[in-house]
């Protein structure tokens, strides 16, 4: 038999309820007011802070930030204030707490936003990941180290078996020659996936350096195509651009800009029917640029777009595991373009196949909007 409890007596229980719920949290958690005053905490903060809670209530939160953070904690809370939404921090890069004792740790912070008596209120939940961050610390400088010692030896045996293919003269028997292609194709192919691989654990350790600088995108994005006519010759594709006579300058780093597009196009390629074309083109749309890839192969499946940006991401068909790859070119991309200020995104492109799509800003807008990402726009 349910058992009821009266209004009044719910209400009576509330205070006591919610204390006995956040000291039962295994996270840390504390709650601030609009000020940014501390007015309750559990146990987990006492530990890992090292304050007893009759030291925290009433301060200011970002006590328990390095107090070289704490105005950047202070900007972050007052926007926040004006759009009060469950968040969560600390994925993508990690926060950092302050003991009583002056040590600091790597954390993530849950937001949450309550409002009791009409006042706003903010339920903050805190985890240490320092457990976390040196795991995966011990597994970058193990990737870095087999990548690095990988790609010297790969680099070499590619080389060689090259200057063999051009030096034979026709001399090896056919089979032979045959063979040592291979070879020398499945070196290049290793050794792209080692890049890749680095690229990667650079972008996510914030390791890669950019140069961002006025540059027209019209002529970046003939390099790339003259970079991929080979590849795209091989697999009976023709690349076509369709780009304005005129220059469309862009802020970006010209090299990176370039790494995006040779992976845009090279996915293209492999999935583009031999005799078809690879369209690339590019346009000034207000404040941005609007640059597209399209192929004319199957099109994405519905239950893989959600991941497509994801590193190590690959759909499991057919065409996917004869092509190869790492599942990292989307993802890097997505990443190089994020740092310069950028988006990207794709859709089922009319007719069949799909449009890739890259949106910049152009060099007068770039500036005042640093960090900003260039609207969505429709290819």
């Amino acid at each position: 038999m349910a058992i009821s409890i009266g209004r009044s007596n719910a209400e009576a229980l509330k205070p006591e309820l919610y204390q006995r719920a956040i000291e039962a949290c295994r996270n840390g958690v504390l709650v601030v007011d609009a000020s940014g005053t501390i007015v309750l905490v559990n146990g987990e903060i006492e530990r890992l802070f090292g304050y007893r809670r009759e030291e925290l209530i009433g301060r200011q939160v970002e006590h328990l930030f390095p107090e070289s953070l704490r105005g950047e904690h202070i900007a972050l809370r007052r926007s926040y204030e004006i759009k009060p939404v469950t968040r969560h921090l600390g994925t993508t890069r990690y926060f950092v707490g302050r003991r009583k004792d002056g040590g600091e740790f790597p954390i993530e912070i849950g937001l949450s936003p309550i409002r009791i008596d009409g006042k706003l209120m903010v339920v903050s939940t805190i985890v240490d990941v320092s457990e976390r961050k040196r795991q995966e610390q011990i597994k970058d400088e193990y990737v870095a180290m087999l990548s690095h010692e990988l790609r010297t030896p790969m680099t070499s045996i590619s080389a060689a078996l090259s200057l063999l293919l051009v030096n034979s003269g026709g001399g090896l028997p056919q089979p032979a020659t045959h063979l040592i292609e291979i070879a020398h194709s499945n070196c290049q192919r290793l050794v792209r996936m080692i890049n890749d691989v680095l690229d990667l654990r650079k972008l996510e350790a914030g390791q890669m350096s950019f140069h961002n600088e006025d540059t027209d995108a019209v002529v970046l994005l003939n390099k790339a195509i003259e970079a991929n006519r080979s590849l795209a010759s091989g697999n009976g594709v023709e690349i076509r651009l369709d780009a304005p006579p005129h220059a469309i300058d862009v802020r970006v780093d010209p090299d990176r800009f370039i790494q995006v597009i040779t992976n845009l196009l090279s996915n293209a390629i492999k999935f583009s029917p031999s005799g078809m074309d690879v369209v690339v083109a590019v346009e000034k749309r207000d404040d941005h640029v609007h640059i597209t890839v399209r192929d004319a192969g199957p099109g994405i499946p519905a239950e893989f777009k959600g991941l497509i940006f994801k590193a190590f991401a690959q759909a499991d068909n057919d065409a996917t595991r004869k092509m190869g790859g790492t599942g990292l070119g989307l993802s890097i991309a997505r990443q190089i373009v994020a740092r310069m200020d950028g988006c990207i995104g794709f859709c089922d492109a009319p007719g069949g196949g799909t449009i890739f799509y890259v949106d910049l800003f152009t060099t007068d807008a770039a500036s005042p909007r640093l960090n900003e990402p260039a609207s969505r726009a429709v290819p």
